[in-house]
């Protein structure tokens, strides 16, 4: 059977489950397909590429909470998958509203769960393709007096039924409570599958595969979506750069050799096949920017020292020619993939480098970079004496005996820790703690911006990938590792 309510551990801290075990499971009972639906699109890349290299049909759904109710969409095509991140991005910023739904409904199947029922004919409007969720017979009767479109529509939050306890201590957290609030969270029968869904097989269940079935995304070849630095008099980027690197050329070596100009045009042309002109303009723009403000600019550093263009353009201060470095080692034809230019800036200034590229190019042209802080195995041991009333000296003692910065999980630090392990081993509550800690250590746990790296496009950074927010400015709603593909460009803006 196929599960359209699965959250992933990208719903940060409301799921046990990992994507890795959503699509093990799902392998293991000989789903050709396998469906995530999380409160954000997070874990979409991860989900996306890892279903692919095990052959299996990857379905994007995304559940999106209104004032009154919530509603759940899966995308059937890429049009339906950008008309998903708008509305993810809306809801990253705000509540989504019913004409939010309205201006962004393209290609998208729905699921209204049968709790909502009352609002079944308004969102019948917006999505043709609507159907009525319910878990139990009750709520199946109820649906089938409303519509023949329904589905069977259990929420899946973790694996196994021994699973579910665990549940509690992640809401907790998420929620600053402790057990001593005795919150009563809603636990039961959230794993993947249960013994009463085997014995199903009814209309319900015919229509959970009939929606993943007419669901088919693919990603487009993504040419590479550089900002458009728009240059003096219409003139071409490519032209342009050579203009400048022909005045820069001049003020930096003022008896220019022939082995300057080889070098230059060799530089230019690769540059200009690749279709990187256009980054190489931007850079200068706020390299330039930087320097008439009164900003200190590093003077280069990593393999863009070898080019000497970057050199013409002030965007480094080292002639590669003087000291032999190579332009390969920066940019090869032969290696397909985006320059990388590290500009470091003071500290407090970097966020004034970055106003800057955000005013010359567009709010939602510019954005940071997501990364995820964890519940990493200090983390994980802080977070839950908090909930389980743990004193701060227990758990000061504990953490102490993790060495900064470790990548230890906390299973190898028992083994391997003996004044760790007598702890743990000699007290019932720091024992308990444990062994919650091992199930949970390693999730997701908030977002955070990544310390150098901005996103810039030629396009609306949302017409490509959903958008969070943090501060003052966009974050991508993936992490590094899946941009480029998209054809997204990333800069390093770093502090000194």
């Amino acid at each position: 059977m196929i599960n359209l309510n699965v959250k992933s551990n990208y719903s940060l801290l409301s799921s046990m489950l990992t994507i890795d075990e959503i699509i093990d499971y799902n392998l293991s009972i000989h789903n050709d397909i396998c469906v995530l639906c999380d409160n954000n699109m997070y874990g979409v890349m991860e989900f996306y590429k890892k279903c692919l290299a095990k052959n299996i049909k990857p379905v994007i759904g995304l559940n999106i909470i209104l004032e009154k109710f919530e509603i759940k969409i899966y995308c059937k095509n890429y049009t339906g998958y950008q008309s998903m991140i708008k509305l993810c991005t809306i809801q990253n910023e705000r509540v989504v509203t019913i004409d939010d739904l309205k201006k962004y409904n393209l290609d998208l199947v729905a699921v209204l769960e049968c709790k909502y029922i009352n609002y079944y004919e308004e969102v019948k409007e917006i999505y043709p393709d609507l159907y009525v969720g319910y878990n139990n017979v009750y709520e199946e009767k109820k649906a089938l007096n409303v519509t023949e479109d329904i589905v069977y529509f259990r929420e899946c939050l973790y694996l196994n039924f021994d699973d579910g306890k665990y549940l509690r201590y992640l809401y907790l957290i998420r929620d600053g409570k402790t057990i001593s609030d005795n919150i009563n969270y809603d636990i039961l029968n959230k794993q993947l599958i249960t013994d009463d869904d085997l014995q199903i097989d009814n209309k319900g269940i015919t229509n959970a595969y009939k929606i993943a079935l007419v669901c088919n995304l693919e990603f487009p070849k993504n040419d590479l979506l550089l900002p458009i630095y728009e240059t003096d008099k219409g003139m071409s980027a490519s032209k342009y750069l050579f203009e400048l690197c022909k005045l820069g050329l001049k003020k930096r070596i003022p008896n220019i050799t022939k082995d300057y100009q080889d070098r230059l045009s060799y530089e230019l042309n690769i540059i200009d096949k690749m279709g990187f002109s256009n980054y190489f303009l931007v850079v200068y723009d706020f390299i330039r920017y930087a320097k008439t403000s009164g900003i200190l600019v590093g003077p280069g550093r990593g393999s863009a020292a070898g080019s000497l263009v970057a050199y013409c353009l002030g965007i480094t201060e080292i002639d590669p020619l003087k000291y032999n470095l190579l332009f390969e080692r920066f940019l090869n034809p032969e290696r397909k993939g985006m320059p990388d230019i590290d500009s470091d800036f003071p500290d407090e200034k970097r966020e004034q480098v970055i106003e800057y590229v955000i005013k010359k190019y567009g709010k939602k042209h510019v954005s940071g970079i997501v990364t995820f802080g964890s519940l990493s195995s200090k983390q994980v041991l802080r977070d839950l004496a908090r909930v389980l009333n743990i004193p701060i000296y227990k758990i000061d003692t504990l953490t102490k005996l993790i060495p900064p910065f470790s990548k230890d999980k906390l299973i190898d630090i028992y083994n391997n820790n003996d004044n760790f392990k007598n702890i743990v081993d000699n007290d019932t509550t720091i024992n308990t703690l444990l062994k919650i800690a091992l199930k949970i250590e390693g999730f997701p746990r908030h977002i955070s911006s990544h310390a150098a790296g901005i996103l810039m496009s030629c396009k609306e950074l949302d017409e490509v990938i959903p958008l969070t927010v943090n501060d003052s400015m966009y974050l991508s709603g993936y992490s590094m590792e899946y941009l480029e593909e998209l054809g997204l460009l990333k800069m390093d803006v770093r502090l000194v």
